[in-house]
């Protein structure tokens, strides 16, 4: 074994002993992990002030990702590929947010980055689980030893490292108490001379402060703070020995037996067997079976239970996964399993194809939108998670479940980086209004989707056609709707101007801006024919 191989082999050796995870680092990691978060403070403050988007934030994810790694070399810790794996995801869907501009796509891609850098604390945790290759159980446990660190933060560190005293610390016997005396000095003057300042002139005239913007001041330590939190949260949960963290499952006492698992999974069979049986009424019977059961046209129809049926898949597949992991040990209890898990995972797949039918109906009658999409897509990734869950933990491979889930997921949301939901929603809402020839195209609502659609919308406004697919109100309130947003007199423009307007850079703004700025003038036209509003209305 080389000299390098056992020095890492002793992590135990380099670790303090003490009561919270910030006091189990190893030795010597305290002082530069605060010195870490400090700076990543600073440049989440300098570069996220105005949101967390842009070119802004994807620079602040590579900056934690690179102090991530720093701090676990400097802890002699051994980075698996999975951890730099998972910092590249993180630093990758960071940059898509400057690139994209659609909102519902910029919030899942922050979600994205958040769940990558808490996987990849995960994996470089000591003791911590392989997330690629865990049990669901194992993962859980794992992350919620990161989750608990990054909640607390850095505060028990920094309260360690600044009222603790460590035996033969030159810091510790002299420049720590004259900085802590100093900040306590500086922090009572500041606060109470500028109340006693502000309540008698006298006392004013005698002691000058400088002149603060208080306010300002602390907008900054607040984001400075918040930004520090975050990283050495991670840090620490990463880097920390945990203790009782990663507990295994033969810690836990309740266990489900023959009688349990029969009588659970047989009532969600018998539920699920009668409610699909329901469905082929409408399935067959069409409209006119509706009308006679319930009353209902089929459009009244297609906008009731489709949520509640993706909650009814949402909420069994962790059932089965939980009742799964408590059964009692022996094969009969674990063939009785699967013999009744099989039928419900069935069941849940019929379900997800029933409520994609009635969102397909729904769209028929009254369009495509951004929510209607997003949920229709999320019902395909739930689709593929309930068929390899019955490929993997019903067949006994259980480690094989979160790799398979937990990539689909991610690359879902690549591909929706690449095709775009407001484009998709923009292009078959203009293609439904043309077929019909019916039901007008509202044009106001393609104006509020995301920057990637403004080329759809104005040519849906623009083309000589537009009149007889759109309504006058409608195309009124696009036309406000794209200056506003996008024009040369916007406040997005005017920030992009600005010095710092660097910071929040994005692809589909730009080009949104120079579309809408080369068409500003036929858009005010429409705009200034937008009828008056009655004052007593």
């Amino acid at each position: 074994m080389s000299d390098h191989t056992a020095t890492l082999s002793r992590p135990a050796a380099r670790t303090v002993s003490r009561g919270d995870s910030a006091a189990r680092l190893p030795a010597g990691l305290g002082r530069p992990l605060l010195a870490h978060a400090a700076l990543l403070g600073i440049a989440g403050d300098t570069l996220l002030r105005e949101g967390p988007t842009g070119v802004g934030f994807s620079i602040w994810i590579a900056l934690v990702a690179v102090a991530l790694l720093s701090l676990a070399w400097r802890a002699e810790r051994t980075v698996p590929a999975e951890t730099t794996l998972w910092l590249l995801i993180a630093t990758c869907f960071a940059s898509v947010m400057s690139w994209r501009e659609s909102t519902d796509l910029q919030q899942l891609d922050a979600l994205a980055v958040l769940a990558s850098l808490g996987f990849a604390a995960t994996t470089l945790s000591a003791g911590g689980s392989r997330v690629l290759l865990a049990r669901v159980r194992d993962a859980l446990l794992s992350g919620m030893h990161v989750l608990g660190a990054v909640i607390r933060g850095i505060v028990p560190l920094t309260l360690r490292e600044l009222f603790q005293a460590a035996e033969h610390d030159d810091w510790s016997g002299r420049a720590r108490p004259a900085f802590r005396a100093t900040l306590i000095v500086g922090v009572l003057v500041l606060v109470f001379g500028s109340l006693l300042g502000s309540a008698d002139p006298i006392f004013a005239s005698f002691v000058t402060l400088p002149d603060f913007n208080v306010g300002e001041i602390l907008s900054h330590v607040v984001l400075i703070g918040f930004f520090a939190w975050l990283p050495g949260g991670l840090a620490i949960g990463a880097l920390a020995e945990p203790t009782g963290a990663h507990r295994t499952s033969a810690g836990i006492r309740a266990r489900l037996g023959l009688l349990d698992v029969t009588t659970a999974l047989a009532t969600l069979n018998v539920l699920f067997g009668v409610f699909m049986l329901a469905q082929l009424g409408w399935l067959f019977g069409g409209e006119a079976f509706l009308r006679a059961r319930t009353g209902l046209s089929a459009a009244q129809y297609a906008r009731q239970g489709f949520f509640e049926m993706v909650w009814i898949v949402v909420l069994v597949m962790p059932l089965l996964l939980v009742t799964r992991a408590l059964l009692e040990p022996g094969r009969a209890v674990l063939r009785r399993y699967t013999a009744l898990a099989i039928p419900v995972v069935v069941l849940l797949g019929a379900m997800i194809g029933s409520a994609a039918l009635r969102m397909q109906l729904y769209v028929h009658y009254y369009g495509l939108t951004l929510d209607r999409l997003d949920t229709l897509v999320f019902m395909g990734w739930l689709g593929f998670v309930l068929c390899w869950l019955a490929a993997t933990v019903l067949r006994g491979r259980p480690r094989l479940f979160v790799a398979g889930s937990t990539l689909a997921g991610f690359a879902t949301l690549a591909a929706l980086n690449v095709f775009t939901p407001d484009v998709i929603v923009a292009r078959e809402n203009v293609a439904r209004a043309q077929s019909s020839g019916v039901q007008p195209l509202d044009v106001s609502y393609l104006a509020e989707l995301g920057a990637e659609t403004t080329d759809i919308t104005l040519g849906a406004l623009l083309a000589p056609a537009a009149r007889a697919t759109t309504t006058a109100s409608s195309r009124c309130e696009a036309a406000r709707r794209l200056l506003s947003r996008w024009g040369t007199d916007s406040s997005r423009a005017q920030a992009l101007r600005s010095r710092d307007g660097w910071r929040t850079w994005n692809l589909g703004e730009r080009d949104a801006m120079r579309a809408v700025q080369r068409n500003e003038k036929a858009l005010e036209v429409i705009a200034n024919e937008c009828p008056l509003k009655d004052p007593k209305s």
